[in-house]
């Protein structure tokens, strides 16, 4: 088969059927009706001879002819994004584009007041959305525009994103003023565990990497409150002796107390992590360097 007799649309209309799982879902991503998806389609199948995809209770299913030969093909459409972007064309004066970002709510803290200060200078007409989306995911919606940047502990295992670290910080035990554990010259990891702890955290069960570094040594908290949200960790930490163990960063921006953790804990790091595809836009290296400098910002 000949590539110049071959319309390269179909490839991109294949990656979308593979990646949605639905020729409705297709047609919204690739901006064209459900008709037109099933008609391209029915055209790669006569092209390669092959169903390529199966439709079941669950979706349309890719043969095995589509999984041998889907990575090369989004790697094209990667690499063919890359060369026609345009880094130059970004204008923040003048673009009214919508970034969306799935950022934590502390990322939001530290990050958005200083992106909104600088979109407001010099990009009025520019919005931002932050939207909380599931790891499992994250690297779909980046591929299909749904997110344009993720700020995240742990970087998707997948060769489709590209990623940076962009904030680091160590842990500490956070308390209210004149809490018993001030009062200790030397704090020893027997004095903070005999605490009751406050852990914040979106799911329902599971591990923070404290708790899996105090499993290590045979150490577990005492667990009183989880709460879905770090905006509520100041007032509940400041009313009651329960203790937080967080970032010093987050301590110091809400002039929260704290003592310093007598063991050595792995530091709480952060990625900015966006699609190759991506890359080389001028919008997109323009939100990008903006979110790096608001992460450096909230270093200080």
């Amino acid at each position: 088969m000949k590539i110049s007799s071959f319309d390269l649309n179909l490839f991109v209309i294949l990656n979308a059927i593979y990646t949605e799982g639905s020729l409705t879902k297709a047609a919204e991503v690739v901006g064209i009706t459900q008709p037109a998806v099933s008609n391209a389609l029915s055209r790669l199948r006569e092209k390669f001879n092959d169903d390529l995809f199966v439709r079941t209770g669950s979706g349309m299913v890719p043969t095995q002819k589509t999984e041998n030969m889907i990575l090369d093909v989004q790697s094209a459409l990667t690499l063919i994004q890359k060369s026609v972007n345009e880094p130059d064309t970004f204008e923040p004066k003048s673009s009214e584009r919508n970034f969306k970002l799935s950022l934590g709510d502390v990322s939001e803290g530290r990050v958005l007041p200083f992106i909104m200060k600088e979109i407001y200078k010099d990009a009025p007409n520019v919005s931002v959305g932050s939207f909380a989306y599931p790891r499992s995911d994250q690297v779909h919606a980046l591929s299909t525009n749904n997110l344009d940047f993720v700020v995240d502990p742990i970087i998707p295992a997948t060769d489709e994103v590209d990623s940076t670290k962009v904030f680091e910080d160590d842990f500490v035990v956070m308390h209210r003023e004149d809490h018993d554990i001030s009062k200790f010259k030397n704090v020893t990891i027997d004095n903070i565990l005999d605490l009751k702890h406050l852990h914040v955290s979106g799911r329902k069960r599971g591990l923070h990497l404290i708790d899996v570094e105090l499993e290590k040594i045979g150490f577990k908290r005492n667990v009183s409150l989880r709460c879905q949200h770090f905006l509520i960790a100041p007032p509940i930490i400041n009313s009651t002796d329960l203790v937080l163990m967080g970032t010093r960063s987050f301590a110091k921006r809400n002039n929260l107390s704290f003592v310093e953790i007598p063991i050595e804990i792995p530091s709480m790091e952060y990625f900015l992590i966006w699609h190759k595809s991506d890359e080389g836009d001028g919008g997109h290296i323009w939100m990008k360097d903006l979110i790096v400098r608001a992460f450096k910002d909230a270093q200080r």
